[in-house]
């Protein structure tokens, strides 16, 4: 898939009526993420209970459909720091699409419409792609490189909004 403009592709909320493609797609993604220890991506392969629980306890899950089909997803909630963001996950098919760069400008968006201070995410050590997405976007490190889980070392990224 070539790249599209950012501003192009549409990331929407989903709810708990999606929790079945969200599951499926992290199911399907999760196994192919090599660079993260193998516990960690079996723990990211959510079923569709724990999507729903998380949506309940306040979780937002944004992303993006192409050809009806979830292709593309974060999380994010709400803290005391700002608005936290993980999970992002792509489909390989359309990893150079401009999707991760639409769901970052809709992250600081969101971030702002609800009052948050900054947003911020961890990056694995290491992964440029992430690296390459935090400077594109203005974020920059945010205190020390820390082991997230054992294993897996991971730099946290800000920026104030």
């Amino acid at each position: 898939m070539s790249e599209l403009p950012a501003e192009e592709i549409r990331v929407i909320e989903f709810g708990a009526e999606d929790a079945q493609e969200i599951s499926d797609l992290l199911r399907q993604v999760w196994p192919l993420a090599h660079d993260y220890p193998e516990d960690w991506r079996t723990r990211r392969m959510y079923t569709v209970e724990q999507v729903i629980e998380e949506m309940r306890s306040g979780f937002h899950y944004f992303g993006s459909r192409l050809g009806g089909n979830i292709v593309g997803l974060y999380k994010a909630s709400i803290t005391e720091l700002g608005l936290y963001g993980e999970q992002q996950t792509v489909v390989p098919a359309c990893r150079t699409s401009g999707l991760a760069s639409a769901m970052y400008m809709q992250f600081d968006e969101y971030g702002r419409a609800n009052g948050c201070i900054r947003v911020y995410c961890n990056i694995l050590v290491g992964q440029d792609a992430g690296v390459r997405l935090m400077k594109k976007f203005g974020f920059g490190p945010w205190g020390d490189p820390y082991e997230q889980h054992p294993g897996m070392l991971v730099q946290m990224y800000e920026k104030p909004l």
